[in-house]
């Protein structure tokens, strides 16, 4: 049996006669109301409104409130007005003992509060009128009001075209019954009545809103929400239920979109209560809901629940994905939440799960090889060392932690900051790293951006804003490690960074791919430092976007202390006092340079943004803009000193934009530069400086006038000295580099000319070099200046029209070195040799370092140094000679027998090499040709005696070319003419093979064998001597010595080396000359007084051996046989010269 509706309409003619009789409410003493209408009105002024039996509006006439203070336009009952302008009738914790009636209009009301009616009391929107279409809306103001009534009735017995909003609003009513468009919009509404349907209308719309329907009745059937049209749920939660069993749905056909809808009824045939939720789309639960054992809930594919924390399945309740039952399993992802010291809870996710199930387990802590816990809350505590690390330089062990993971980085931070539990705070602890560390992964992007992702966040170490004091003021030794994937994201946060108050000493760290962002005091090393930081880096962002967040800087956000030997490459935004090596400066930075982009509104700078200390060697190469004023290439605005530095970065701007620096208020700049592009929109834009005040001054600095076509300096009116532009071209010459090195003592800038296009800090240094027309010794004014990397200037050849080696002008030598060839000589009785007679400057003979250096013909080098001791203890070789009055210093170059047709080369070098005179070439030949062309042998017999002795040095210097086979196409001895008895080939042979000259050997002691003996002929004439000695010998060097005649050789003029390990010994006699070379020597070994052993030998012993018949199967033996004939007879010239040099008559 279905039910006859009971609806207001059917009430209608009784409303119409109690509008009226309605009389007016008495509303003496109330007080004005809190709430306010809405801004807009609704619609249509309703021809009749009435609140129980007060007529507000009466056939279209608005009624009097009688109370004498209150606006016309406002008719005011008992927490309840209505304001005619607006349409709109506000309820403020009203309690309305009648029904609301509203006729052939539309009307809004307005909750606030709690309002109450009584449950047979309705609100009722009728029309009795064709053309009109009412419109109800009961608003909530955002469910900051509430509604408890009877029926809304919404409609009329003529059309379908009266229309319900509920509207924010938190709504208890027995029966929803309208005619038209039923619109539920952020609402909470409960409708519960003993009827059959609840909620009806023409069409049904709700949006975002919570919707419980309950149809009590058990004597009628029909549907609980009713509508002709398909209802639209979206975004929505509703719960329809029925206690009758009947074969009708419990709500008409549904459009549904991320919602719930739980339907409860009785079934038709078993009788059985049934409860079935379904979940369409991604839906939010508005209330908690609970699916008790044996009901169910079903997702259709792909659905879930946003919020499952409001869900609870019972025990016996059943979860559907799609028809089929879903059964948790623990394959998705697994999460950590503290539970305390000991443990926490593994939170275990059930992987495709709606309402993302998660089991949870009790595990205890367990540290990883990240040094965190796999709960991310527990750390691994830092190893603490006392005997390993002197940190603080003073000669004693100190305590000091080894940190070599993450975990053990954040334990410190919490050890400094007291976050550890039953740990006490040290905020003076040490530490070191022992390794390179990496917290989180690719917390950046290429470009700098953030990537995607959940980080672990870092607290940063030392503090002392947010309601803590606790600087560090301990040593933190990076010892050249990294720190990569720092994450720092509070953005109302002051005092950011890896440390956020340093008081003590940080160095040797670099700050890899991390991101800091805070309000004040950001920085990617330190975000507040009064100590030092030295040799530390950042590589990542610094970041700082809310409204006036100022002291940015890549290493330190606000340095009080020291930065040194600092850099930054990474990203740097802020507001405020933004800087690529530190925002806000009030003490010192030195050493320091960046090369990231800088970006900020005002107080912009490449190393600092607002400076009142001290900048020094420092320079920028990255990109710095400012939206609005005080943007500089170091700076953007000073008040102190900025000394040798320079920008290479584009510097943009609004006003007071330099290259140098943005506004020199009260600051001094010196020795700066400049190259890099510079753009300002507004006004006091310069190449160096934007504005220097009255009380700033800048002197010595530059900036590239190609670049930059402007002027040095937007606006002045302080103090400048030396401040202009020069173009690329003078750049590139090093004229920059020298004007700021300029009376520096230290070295600070340089540039490799031809390289370089701009100075650099400790780049090669620029001379400034001259050139002149002049000699060096007398140059006159210069003509013209260049730069360059060596202090050399440019002189005008020595003139020496006499051409004899000195400078007419100034009369310097002019060789280069200070030494003049004075002429040559043959070195005719000792060792075959040149002598070079030289002229000597004061210089080149105080020199300890001056040489001559000979080049042999088989191209090995020997020096003769002037003076002084050298080489393992040489001493200078050379001989002086006076002749009238000039000293003249002799040097002696000896060669082989074969190579007297060879170039010697000799040259002066002094100075340790720095200075080198001129290359002289000459033969022994060429002298000797000399000699026999400019002497005649009737002038004298020592001149006879002369020409004869050359003669027999070059027929024995040929004579060694055909043995060694050296440059046989020109002989020594080619062209002479040999005459005499001394070159008789006959006499020459019966004087070598005379008996005399046979080696003899005495003995007295069989312990000494001489072994061999033989002529070695090289640069000098040496003869060699092999002894054999008794394995039971001790061998001594006091056991040898050599005698000619009754002279006893002395001992550094022969040498005694072991031969091998049988105990042979060789004895060399060095340099037998040629007056001597027909002596015969004396080898004598003693080994006691009465053991001896003695061989009697010399270069005629050899001869003998030679051209005896033993030696005639020998190869090239007839050769060698010419080569001691000539030997002998350069001998006997030699002894015969000797003879008439010093005994004989001239």
């Amino acid at each position: 049996m279905k039910r006859r509706k009971r609806g207001a309409r059917r009430i209608f003619a009784g409303a119409m006669a109690a509008l009226m009789v309605l009389s007016a409410a008495d509303v003496s003493g109330w007080g004005v109301m809190n709430a306010k209408a809405e801004e807009t009105a609704v619609g249509t002024t309703p021809q009749y409104l009435t609140i129980g039996s007060t007529k507000i509006i009466d056939n279209g006439d608005f009624q009097e409130d009688g109370i004498s203070d209150n606006d016309d336009t406002i008719y005011q009952g008992t927490n309840w007005y209505y304001d005619s302008t607006k349409n709109q009738l506000v309820l403020e914790n009203a309690s309305i003992s009648g029904h609301i009636t509203s006729m052939n209009g539309d009307l809004s009301i307005i909750l606030s509060g709690t309002n109450n009616m009584r449950s047979e009391m309705l609100i009722q929107s009728i029309s009795t009128e064709s053309g009109i279409v009412p419109t109800l809306e009961i608003n909530g103001n955002n469910h900051n009001g509430s509604l408890s009534c009877g029926t809304i009735s919404v409609g009329d017995d003529v059309s379908n075209n009266n229309n319900l909003n509920i509207i924010g609003a938190t709504l208890e009513t027995s029966e929803i019954d309208c005619s038209g468009i039923v619109t539920i919009e952020n609402s909470h509404v409960v409708a519960n009545d003993d009827s059959s349907t609840v909620i009806s209308g023409d069409k049904i719309n709700i949006v975002d809103s919570f919707v419980e329907a309950k149809a009590t009745t058990e004597r009628y059937e029909g549907k609980v929400i009713r509508s002709n049209q398909p209802i639209n749920v979206s975004g929505s939660q509703i719960v329809v239920s029925r206690a009758l069993d009947c074969s009708d749905p419990v709500l008409s056909d549904c459009s549904f979109s991320n919602s719930v809808i739980t339907k409860k009824w009785k079934d038709y045939e078993t009788k059985d209560n049934v409860t079935k939720t379904y979940v369409y789309g991604t839906a939010a639960l508005k209330e908690d809901l609970t699916i008790a054992s044996g009901e169910s809930i079903e997702f259709e594919s792909g659905a879930s629940i946003t919020n499952p924390e409001k869900l609870t399945l019972a025990d016996g309740a059943s979860l559907l994905v799609n028809g089929e039952e879903h059964t948790h399993n623990k394959d998705g992802d697994v999460t950590y939440t503290w539970k305390d010291d000991k443990e926490h809870i593994k939170n275990v996710a059930c992987k495709d799960c709606p309402i993302g199930y998660v089991t949870k387990e009790t595990e205890s802590h367990s540290i990883g090889e990240n040094g965190f816990c796999a709960c991310n809350e527990v750390y691994q505590p830092a190893d603490l060392t006392t005997d390993k690390y002197d940190i603080d330089g003073d000669g004693s062990k100190d305590a000091v932690y080894e940190i070599s993971n993450a975990g053990q980085l954040y334990w410190f931070a919490g050890l400094v900051n007291g976050t550890l539990s039953s740990v006490t705070q040290k905020t003076s602890a040490n530490a070191v790293l022992t390794k390179d560390i990496v917290v989180n992964k690719n917390v950046l992007k290429s470009d700098g951006t953030v990537n995607e992702g959940t980080f672990k966040e870092w607290t940063p170490i030392g503090n002392t804003c947010n309601g803590s004091y606790s600087p560090y003021t301990g040593i933190f030794e990076g010892q050249n490690h990294t720190i990569s994937g720092l994450y720092f994201k509070q953005e109302n946060t002051s005092e950011v960074g890896f440390f956020g108050y340093n008081g003590g000493k940080i160095s040797n760290v670099g700050i890899l791919n991390s991101y800091f962002c805070g309000f004040s005091r950001v920085g990617g090393v330190c975000g507040y430092n009064s100590s030092t930081i030295t040799n530390c880096y950042n590589k990542g962002v610094v970041d700082g976007t809310a409204d006036a967040a100022g002291s940015f800087g890549g290493v330190c956000g606000c340095n009080l202390g020291i930065l040194t030997n600092c850099y930054n490459t990474g990203i740097v935004k802020g507001q405020l006092f933004v800087g690529g090596v530190s925002g806000d400066n009030n003490k010192t930075i030195t050493n320091c340079y960046n090369t990231g982009i800088v970006s900020g509104q005002s107080y912009v700078g490449g190393i600092d943004g607002d400076n009142s200390g001290t900048i020094t060697n420092c320079n920028n190469e990255g990109k710095v803009s400012g939206t609005e004023d005080y943007v500089g290439g170091v700076s953007g605005d000073n008040n102190k000193t900025i000394t040798n530095c320079y920008n290479t970065g584009i510097v943009s701007g609004q006003s007071y934009v330099g290259g140098v620096n943005g506004y020199n208020k009260n600051g001094t700049i010196i020795n700066c530069n400049t190259t890099g592009e510079v753009n300002g929109t507004g006004s006091h834009v310069g190449g160096v400086i934007g504005m220097n005040l009255s009380n700033g001054t800048i002197t010595n600095c530059y900036y590239d006038s190609t670049v930059y076509t402007g002027a040095a300096i937007g606006t002045n009116s302080g103090t400048t000295t030396k401040v202009e532009g020069k173009t690329t071209e003078q750049y590139k010459t090093g004229e920059v580099a020298y004007l700021l090195q300029l009376d520096q003592f230290d070295e600070v800038w340089g540039q490799t000319i031809g390289t370089d296009t701009y100075p650099t800090l400790g780049g090669a240094k620029v001379y400034k070099t001259a050139t002149y027309n002049g000699c060096v010794g007398k140059p006159g004014d210069a003509v013209s200046y260049e730069y360059s990397n060596t202090e050399k200037n440019t002189y005008g050849d020595h003139p020496d029209a006499d051409n004899d080696g000195r400078c007419d002008d100034c009369g310097q030598y002019i060789d280069g070195i200070g030494a003049k060839l004075a002429g040559y000589s043959l070195s005719l009785t000792g060792n075959i040799g040149v002598n070079f007679y030289m002229e000597l400057s004061d210089d080149v003979v105080n020199d300890e370092s001056a040489y001559m250096n000979f080049t042999l013909p088989n191209g090995t080098t020997s020096k003769v140094y002037v003076n002084g001791t050298h080489e393992e203890g040489s001493t200078a070789t050379t001989d002086t000679t006076v002749k009238n009055g000039v000293t003249y210093y002799v040097f002696t170059c000896e060669v082989a027998a074969k190579e007297m047709t060879s170039d010697i080369k000799a040259q002066m070098i002094g100075n340790n090499g720095e200075k080198t005179g001129k290359v002289y070439t000459y033969t022994v030949k060429e002298y000797a040709d000399y000699i026999l062309s400019h002497m005649s042998a009737e002038e004298s017999d020592i001149s006879k005696a002369t020409i004869q002795l050359v003669k027999g040095m070059l027929n024995y210097g040929g004579a060694a070319q055909k043995y060694f086979g050296y440059k046989t196409d020109k002989l020594a001895s080619d062209g002479l003419t040999l005459t005499g008895r001394v070159f008789n080939d006959t006499s020459i042979i019966n004087n070598i093979t005379n008996e005399a000259n046979k080696a003899s050997v005495t003995c007295a002691n069989a312990k000494v064998t001489f072994k061999s003996a033989y002529l070695s002929l090289n640069s000098t004439t040496d003869l060699c001597v092999s002894v054999q000695f008794a394995d039971d010998v001790t061998v001594k060097e006091d056991m040898f010595a050599i005698w000619c005649n009754t002279d006893q050789i002395s001992k550094d003029q022969y040498e005694v080396t072991k031969v091998n390990e049988e105990n042979c010994y060789k004895i060399t006699l060095h340099g037998v000359k040629a007056s001597q070379l027909n002596e015969k020597y004396a080898f004598y070994v003693e080994l006691s007084d009465t053991e001896y052993a003695e061989l009697a030998y010399g270069t005629n012993s050899y001869a003998y051996t030679v051209m005896s018949s033993a030696c005639d199967n020998i190869n090239n033996i007839e050769s060698l046989r010419e080569v001691v004939k000539a030997l002998y007879a350069y001998g006997s010239c030699a002894q015969e010269y000797e003879y008439y040099k010093n005994d004989g008559n001239n």
